[in-house]
């Protein structure tokens, strides 16, 4: 993270402002910036993945409901399977793998315990 000098908009490591420090910007000017200041920006960048976390939930959730207690057709769940996966990529690009394995492995579950009379040896809907 890098904090700006308020005066030329030099951008300096936020490491340089541990314990209280100040830094004297190129432009001549005290630059200072505050632990709390630190928490508050720590804080909004965790608020954010825990919005992003408690999306992606939601959506698995609902999904694990049309699969349990709907008549919601198949084809549409995969639609709903396809957007969560989409939604992971995009919010989560280095951890797609999570959803073949946490997701996929509970709807396939469900799907066999739930909807089991119209599903072939192939996993497909009949």
């Amino acid at each position: 993270m890098a904090v700006q000098c308020p005066y030329c908009g030099k951008g300096y490591d936020i490491t340089l402002f541990e314990f209280g420090r100040d830094v004297r910007c190129v432009c001549g000017k005290t630059v200072a910036f505050r632990h709390e200041q630190i928490m508050d920006a720590a804080n909004r960048a965790c608020s954010v993945e825990d919005a992003r976390v408690r999306e992606v939930c939601g959506m698995a959730d609902r999904i694990a409901s049309l699969i349990v207690a709907s008549d919601y057709p198949m084809i549409d769940i995969e639609i709903e399977k396809k957007k969560l996966q989409e939604r992971i990529s995009e919010f989560f690009p280095d951890k797609e793998y999570l959803y073949e394995l946490i997701y996929e492995p509970r709807f396939r579950r469900l799907r066999e315990q739930f909807r089991e009379s119209g599903i072939d040896s192939n996993g497909s809907e009949v």
